[in-house]
């Protein structure tokens, strides 16, 4: 599949990666639509996490919509063709912080994504997601 893959403001390259494989209670989705935001511009989150994640590429986007192409043992709640808008973090909704109403503050929030990012022709989207309600019709 085609990705754009991310290594600085100023390369930015269109590549071939495999298509994501999906796990049991996993979806995979065709990407439609995928918005830019503010954090795939800036290039010192970028270069952060690229180092945290030891790589030197990203495939950025994580405001995506698109449509159930693959689902994994166990998904019930949705069907093949399905068009959906997934979030990229989930919060646990029950640490402090969830429980004060400050989601953007649960570590969980900052430990999920989908794989490999929205600038993907195909994202695998985790159980994680899906259990947390990430996933919307």
């Amino acid at each position: 599949m085609k990705v754009a893959k991310y290594y600085n403001n100023n390369d930015v390259r269109l590549e071939e990666m495999s298509k994501p494989q999906i796990n049991s209670g996993e979806l995979l989705v065709k990407v439609k639509k995928s918005g830019i935001c503010g954090s795939d511009i800036l290039e010192y989150y970028r270069f952060a996490k690229m180092k945290k994640l030891g790589v030197d590429s990203l495939v950025l986007g994580h405001e995506i919509a698109g449509d159930i192409v693959e689902i994994g043992e166990g998904v019930s709640d949705y069907k093949l063709g399905d068009r959906i808008f997934v979030s990229h973090h989930v919060p646990d909704f029950n640490c402090h912080y969830c429980q004060l109403g400050h989601h953007t503050a649960c570590h969980l929030l900052h430990n999920t994504n989908y794989d490999p990012g929205g600038f993907a022709e195909y994202i695998r989207i985790p159980k994680i997601n899906l259990e947390k309600k990430g996933v919307y019709v």
